[in-house]
Formats: structure tokens, sequence, C-alpha cells
């Protein structure tokens, strides 16, 4: 068992090594590194000539030869022979890979920078053309001045989350038609379900807000650093707080007064909140059926009531209803 064991680690070493050198191998320094006599090593390549798979043709085996005293591995044409990219497909590839770089949407610099060395090299002597066109070209698919919009922002908002720079921007909720003033500390980007988001600190709520950068209706940066937390995941806070809802959720608006404003704190449900200036707040969110929802106003009290849809509303008074009924028994 033992010296199946050795022959296996030889086999092993073999191939990715010999195939290493285009130029071979000279036997008696292959047997000597292996720690092998001339005529094992010659068994041994001889029986890796005949690995390939079980229905496979010739062409899908190793090929692996002696000549003039010297070692030469081939590995088979498919596993080895990597697709040959274009100058335009290089270039294609490398566009993505440096706006990924460049986003600050996830913390894969490093593996994006070796990414771009692996691709270099992969194209050969097509490596500076590719270059020469990922440096002269600008990308751009805009059917729609708000779309054009959308491209400024997400651009401006990119380079402020890698610099750690506040923006001030015009936010138009969704239950306002009005914008709102807000200094915000970018975090970062996330595109999430069809549409492009931030993620960051919002100074007039003191807590970390996303935005729909498609409702953002004036965007500036102003020069003032930033530190981000460092404890912050961009990633996690993607997965926990955006919500995609489906074609069956309900929206429903809530208001709450200024007291269960305090209470809730910074534990808001996933959803979208407006803040008034008497300390009160409307809070608009997505529901997969009303059971939840209902027990979460009610854990307010008073301070809390569903102003729409009537289903929802009335879901509220069932559900009272159903307590009272408790109660009494």
């Amino acid at each position: 068992m033992r010296d199946v064991a050795q022959r296996l680690r030889r086999l092993l070493f073999i191939v990715p090594y010999v195939a290493k050198y285009p130029e071979g191998v000279a036997v008696e320094q292959l047997a000597k590194l292996i720690g092998a006599e001339r005529d094992e090593l010659l068994a041994d390549l001889d029986l890796l000539s005949q690995v390939g798979p079980p229905d496979g043709d010739p062409g899908e085996y190793l090929l692996v030869s002696v000549e003039e005293g010297r070692v030469f591995v081939d590995l088979a044409h498919r596993l080895t022979r990597p697709l040959r990219l274009t100058p335009a497909e290089g270039c294609s590839l490398l566009l993505g890979i440096r706006a990924l770089r460049e986003s600050g949407i996830a913390p894969f610099d490093a593996a994006m920078q070796s990414a771009e060395k692996k691709l270099l090299s992969a194209l050969g002597r097509d490596a500076n053309e590719a270059q020469s066109l990922a440096t002269s070209t600008v990308v751009a698919s805009i059917s729609s001045p708000a779309e054009a919009a959308v491209g400024t922002h997400l651009r401006t908002l990119v380079t402020a989350a890698r610099k750690r720079e506040r923006v001030e921007i015009d936010y138009v909720s969704a239950s306002r038609h009005q914008s709102e003033h807000r200094p915000v500390d970018p975090y970062g980007i996330v595109h999430h379900a069809g549409e492009w988001y931030f993620v960051g600190f919002c100074h007039n709520r003191g807590d970390v807000r996303t935005f729909r950068i498609d409702r953002i209706a004036a965007l500036k940066t102003t020069g003032v650093r930033f530190d981000r937390p460092a404890d912050f995941d961009l990633e996690a806070y993607r997965r926990e707080r955006l919500y995609v809802p489906s074609a069956d959720a309900v929206t429903v608006r809530i208001q709450l007064d200024p007291l269960a404003v305090t209470r809730i704190g910074a534990n808001w449900p996933v959803g979208e909140v407006t803040m008034r200036d008497d300390g009160s707040a409307e809070l608009l969110v997505d529901c997969e059926g009303l059971e939840w929802v209902t027990g979460w106003v009610l854990g307010l009290g008073r301070h809390a009531w569903i102003v729409e849809p009537p289903e929802a509303r009335q879901a509220l008074h069932d559900r009272i209803a159903r307590l009272r009924a408790e109660l009494v028994a």
C-alpha cells in the first residue's frame, strides 16, 4: 500500500511539473527530482499516457512522450486551452472589473486587482489593445433624461463613497411629492431587484438609511470627509434590510405619534419612514399578509394606527375584536 501511495504522489507531481515546461524536462533530472530509478519513471510515464475519460477519444487523453532524453506532457486540449478572447471581449471584462474595483459596492478590491492581472496575462499579445479600448471607452446606455440623471448620480455617489465624502441630496420619498434636503455620508452602493440604491448615514434622521437613486432630485458633494464605522458590512445590510415584496404584497400606511416614534428608537421595520416636525411619523411598509403588521401596531397601543388600505384597517379591527372576546371568555 505504501508503494502505491508513493507512486500516486509521483504521478500527481509529474503532470503539472512537466506541463509547465514546453521544452520538456530531462529524464535523469526528473527521476532525481522524484527520487525514482529511470525504469520506474518510464513505467510511471507509460501509465500516465493511459489517463483520460473512459468514453473519450484519444485527443482527450494526456499526451506523455519521451523524445531525445526529455519528457514532455501536454494536457487534454479542452482542459488546458482557455477560450481565446478578442481585444473587444477583453475590453468588456476589463471595464466590468474596474467598475467593481472602484464602486465601493463590495470590499473585493484586492481580488479584482488580481483578476485584472490574470485577465491581461491571458490576453497575451492582445492585452495592450484591450487596455487601450478600456481606457478610451465610456459606457452609456441612456434612453431617457431620468436614466441619465440616475447614471450621473450613480457615478457621483460611487466616487463619494470611495473617498468617504459627505453628500447633500434633495430626496423625494414615496409618500411625499416634495423633496427634502438631507446631508448623508454614503457608505456604499447596491443594485437590488433592478434598482440602484445607496446606503449611508442620514444626518437628518441620525441613523443609517437606504435611498433609491432614482428618487434623488438633486445631488452635490460637500468636500466634508467622514469615517465609516469599522463594523459596517454593506453586504450584510443588503441581506437584512433590503426587502423586495412579491406581487401579492400589500403596502400599509401607518401613522405614529411622537411617543411611538420615541419607543421605536432605531428599531424601525423595513419600510419607508417620513418624519414630521412635531416628532410624529408615517411609515409605509410592504406586508406579505396582515398578521405581522396588525400585531406590531397593536404593540404600540393608541400611539399608532393604520390609515390604509381598508383591508388592513379591517384586519386590525378584527384582531382587536378577537382579543376582546378572549378577555371576556
